[in-house]
C-alpha cells in the first residue's frame, strides 16, 4: 500500500486533467495549436485526444508535442517525430499515468 490514499489521488489526478489547457505540435520551428476533443482519466491515466485541423492540408513532419497549463505555462515537452502527407489528418493522443510508486 502507498502512502497517499487512492481517494486523494484520483483527486489529484482530476486537478491536472482539469489544468491542461492546450497541446501543440511543432513544424518547421512553427508551434501550432490543436483542438482537445476529450481529455478523460482511465484509472491512474489522464488521456488525451487532441486534433489539428489546420494541418490536414499539409505535407509536414511534426518535431516535437508540448501541453500548455492554464497559466500559460509549458507543462511538458517531447521530441518525436511524426511524418504527415497532404490531406492525412492529424490527431494525438497522450496518455499520462499518475501514480505513486513504492519502495
Amino acid at each position: 500500500m502507498g502512502y497517499f490514499y487512492d481517494t486523494y489521488m484520483s483527486h489529484r489526478r482530476d486537478q491536472w486533467l482539469r489544468s491542461i489547457y492546450a497541446i501543440e505540435v511543432q513544424t518547421s520551428g512553427n508551434w501550432h495549436r490543436g483542438t482537445i476533443n476529450k481529455k478523460k482519466i482511465e484509472n491512474d491515466t489522464l488521456v488525451i485526444l487532441a486534433t489539428f485541423p489546420t494541418l490536414d492540408s499539409v505535407t509536414c513532419t511534426i518535431d516535437a508535442s508540448r501541453l500548455i497549463d492554464t497559466r500559460g505555462e509549458v507543462a511538458a515537452y517531447q521530441q518525436r517525430k511524426i511524418e504527415k502527407v497532404e490531406g492525412q489528418g492529424t490527431m494525438i493522443k497522450l496518455t499520462i499515468p499518475i501514480y505513486e510508486v513504492t519502495a
